[in-house]
């Protein structure tokens, strides 16, 4: 086929699809676009074909994930996902590294996708799943104030039998108090509450904070806690409340899947423009085919490895909403048997 009909072809195929494409090189120059990118990011592609992609795509977010790809260099495959307001537009925006077979960085491609109207729906949903969580919250913390009361023989002894079924009636109400707290965490963030409550942070005090908290949790397992944090560490501008959720439910999560006698890992530095955190531990992994979908709200792997382990599958949705919000990033790598990785990026200013 002549390049010119195939040039034909791929502008053609590229035009036809419903996401906006944008590809740049390694210096971060638009070297292909379709009408859709255009379209959803108001610039003219004839004019902006070979230059910079900062001078004609003013949103800053997207300019900037952009560049933390082409900048970055990390050894492993990384992505960026986010959400970003454009206009009466709320776009999906995934951001990848292009390399070639050597492994060498020689650009990045962006897909983006309307989701406003599905945005819409989501709303709908929050504000319902909201609504019901108010309502339970109350008498699910009086129940479990009760079963306490109960097994604390304030109101008289209790026999064998009584005892393992009150504890048991605790430990189920305890769960969906904690269900009900993570689906109040994940409303919270998606109705941008912490907009409102931004303040600079010390995340070395914030973090101490959540190991205080989850203290009794590495207690219960015997599990070893190494924390590495850098002296001098820069605040950040953030929500206080957010980052202390970010915190807790990676640790948490660490703890969750580790077996007893295992390690976890926290190490807090600054790298670059950006403050990166990483937890490891030394737990079951995750299997390939379900590192992509556990930021999915209420999913959990479901095999014999986890079918003891409890959990409502809103942590780690309320880890990358969390992240999200504060424009930073999240990866994770993992080997089945060997352990976890979570590296959250955020950035500085």
């Amino acid at each position: 086929m002549p390049r010119k009909v195939m040039k034909e072809v791929l502008t053609a195929v590229m035009n036809s699809l419903a996401d906006g494409l944008l590809v740049t090189d390694e210096d971060g120059y638009i070297i292909l676009y379709n009408q859709k990118a255009e379209s959803l990011l108001g610039f003219n592609g004839r004019i902006a074909l070979g230059e910079l992609v900062k001078n004609h795509i003013k949103n800053e977010v997207l300019v900037g994930l952009i560049d933390k790809i082409l900048t970055l260099h990390l050894p492993f495959h990384t992505e960026e996902i986010c959400l970003i307001d454009i206009g009466d537009s709320r776009l999906r925006v995934h951001v990848c590294p292009v390399k070639d077979e050597n492994g060498l960085l020689i650009g990045s491609v962006t897909l983006l996708h309307d989701v406003a109207q599905l945005t819409a729906l989501d709303k709908i949903k929050s504000n319902f799943l909201a609504m019901v969580s108010h309502q339970l919250k109350s008498p699910l913390g009086s129940t479990l104030l009760q079963t306490s009361i109960l097994l604390d023989g304030m109101v008289g002894e209790l026999n064998e039998k009584q005892r393992d079924l009150i504890q048991k009636i605790k430990a189920k109400t305890k769960g969906m108090v904690e269900l009900v707290n993570d689906i109040l965490d994940v409303c919270f963030i998606e109705e941008k509450g912490y907009i409102t409550q931004i303040e600079s942070l010390n995340l070395s005090e914030t973090l101490q904070k959540a190991i205080e908290m989850m203290q009794p949790q590495l207690n219960d397992k015997n599990i070893t806690l190494k924390i590495n944090v850098e002296e001098h560490i820069p605040p950040i501008n953030g929500n206080k409340s957010s980052m202390e959720a970010m915190f807790i439910n990676l640790i948490s999560n660490a703890i969750k899947y580790t077996h007893s006698d295992g390690m976890v890992s926290i190490e807090l530095s600054k790298n670059g423009q950006y403050l990166q955190l990483k937890v490891a531990d030394t737990g079951i992994g995750i299997e390939e085919k379900d590192i992509s979908r556990i930021f999915d709200k209420f999913y959990r792997e479901r095999s014999e490895r986890t079918k003891n382990i409890s959990g409502t599958g809103l942590g780690l949705s309320i880890v990358k909403g969390v992240v999200d919000a504060h424009h930073g990033t999240i990866s994770v790598e993992s080997k089945v048997g060997k352990g976890t990785t979570f590296t959250v990026l955020l950035p500085v200013n």
